[in-house]
């Protein structure tokens, strides 16, 4: 089969608006894929966001539509070589019932230095993971960078979270808030002292202990919660 048709074959089966590269197109020869793509945006039947990056305009009775926000960020992140990446930050606090905050910024932890990029309308922030963990548990990583983050939630209060976020890991069976107690580890020291605390609550004393051993007994967490909240506070050093 020709590229022409290789090319024009692999469009076709293409959804609408989904974002692609010539690498995708399942030919070897990327030259002559490059020639046969161009063609085909000068006749309008595909379209670019960006150099070397093309979509199937998704035809309506008001004009196109262009790939969502989520389409540019999933293309770009599939060319890093990271193994680890997930969404974080103020929507990831969202998504756990945390605020009702919106935001504009995407933030994504990846096994990646941190930076900042503009994909078209999208601001995109990369930050660096903290732990690693597999597929499956990235939703622990995502609590514990809720804690981390306990005192800039947006539209909430640093109790109003902790309160949320101690039902969340209440729920959650055994085995996975002893790897929640694991994965804290690798985390600040004011996120090991509420997990701790929380653990401790929970009867999970030997976790518990685990991350207690690893603070420093003179230094103070400041958080913003109750006695009524979390009476073993004073045991945790958190204020």
């Amino acid at each position: 089969m020709s590229v022409a048709k290789i090319t024009r074959k692999y469009i076709d089966s293409l959804d609408e608006a989904k974002l692609f590269t010539y690498d995708d197109i399942p030919s070897d020869k990327k030259t002559s894929v490059a020639i046969e793509l161009s063609r085909l945006y000068k006749k309008g039947i595909v379209k670019k966001i960006s150099k070397g990056k093309f979509y199937k305009p998704k035809k309506r009775l008001f004009g196109e539509i262009d790939p969502s926000d989520n389409e540019k960020i999933l293309s770009y992140l599939k060319n890093t070589s990271s193994n680890m990446i997930y969404e974080t930050g103020v929507n990831n606090a969202r998504r756990l019932g945390l605020t009702t905050q919106v935001s504009k910024r995407i933030v994504i932890a990846i096994n990646k230095p941190s930076r900042e990029i503009k994909l078209d309308n999208i601001n995109l922030k990369l930050v660096q993971v903290v732990a690693n963990a597999p597929k499956t548990d990235i939703y622990l990583l995502q609590i514990l960078d809720a804690i981390k983050d306990i005192k800039k939630i947006p539209a909430t209060t640093p109790e109003k979270t902790f309160i949320i976020l101690k039902s969340i890991i209440k729920d959650e069976e055994e085995k996975k808030q002893k790897k929640l107690a694991k994965y804290a580890l690798k985390y600040n020291p004011r996120t090991r002292a509420l997990v701790g605390a929380i653990l401790k609550d929970l009867g999970l004393m030997e976790s518990a202990y685990l991350l207690k051993a690893t603070l420093n007994p003179l230094t103070k967490y400041k958080v913003g919660i109750s006695n009524d909240i979390l009476p073993s506070k004073k045991y945790w050093n958190i204020v």
